[in-house]
């Protein structure tokens, strides 16, 4: 599926899923703008799309502060005189028992997740509105509907946008722009590869829980943004799409081998 001509704006799109998306979207006509607190990254990761030159720019963009998300906004609206697709990807990890977690790490967490979803949202509507048939992709994550340990500002955060999200898509349908979240599972981002480093995450536990037994890739991520964020899904809004392998639908208490071997 081509989308020619239309142009998207990833926040946190300096590595990870973020990137990955952008990559999806590129292969798929799309003008992106890899957006991130990072430029110098961001700039290597675009300067290493050769493929892509010309419709890959690298901008950075601080989804805590008004001034620095409402210029870039603008910048890339102005330029093309619309947004097609926004996908709000930034956000940190912050583990710590909640006894423990201080507020200014509480805030910040939520402000990046949470805020910057909603800022970024704010400032781009007026391009979003002007491109007619625009998506927002909103990053949630499985974790905003279950609980994990060591993890409250996270769970709540994405929890959070969810809820920001069905508001805006009952709210801006109007001028046609659809609203989704996809919510992944485990994906096998630096971040995690550094949690299963210093036994935050367990892959053996993990693996024996999540039904295809394996972690995400962030291209499989990224399929699903793209889904989300063109006409193939143009009959949705307000909706949230689980891609964790299974993890979150999966209460097999172990014994189907049994089963079988008795039947």
């Amino acid at each position: 599926m081509s989308e020619e001509n239309k142009v998207a704006v990833i926040t946190g799109a300096g590595r990870g899923i973020g990137a990955s998306a952008g990559v999806r979207l590129l292969n798929g006509g799309f003008t992106v703008y890899f957006t991130d607190m990072n430029l110098e990254r961001t700039e290597e990761f675009v300067a290493s799309l050769g493929d892509h030159k010309g419709r890959a720019f690298a901008l950075q963009i601080q989804v805590t502060d008004d001034k620095s998300v409402d210029t870039a906004m603008r910048l890339v609206g102005e330029k093309h005189g619309k947004i097609d697709l926004l996908i709000n990807n930034a956000g940190i990890t912050n583990q710590g028992p909640t006894q423990d977690i201080a507020t200014a790490d509480w805030q910040q967490l939520i402000d990046i997740h949470l805020g910057g979803t909603f800022r970024c949202s704010r400032a781009a509507f007026p391009y979003l509105r002007a491109a007619n048939g625009a998506a927002i992709v909103n990053v949630s994550s499985i974790a905003g509907r279950l609980g994990m340990p060591i993890r409250a500002s996270y769970c709540a955060a994405k929890a959070g946008i969810e809820g920001f999200g069905r508001s805006l898509a009952t709210e801006w349908a109007e001028y046609g722009i659809r609203v989704n979240a996809v919510a992944p599972g485990y994906v096998m981002t630096d971040l995690v590869q550094k949690d299963l480093k210093n036994g935050l995450v367990s892959q053996e536990v993990l693996g024996n829980r999540i039904s295809l037994k394996r972690f995400a890739t962030p291209e499989e991520i990224a399929e699903v943004m793209f889904f989300l964020g063109t006409k193939a899904s143009s009959y949705m809004t307000g909706q949230v799409l689980n891609v964790d392998g299974g993890l979150s639908i999966d209460l097999n208490p172990g014994n189907t081998s049994a089963l079988t071997k008795k039947n």
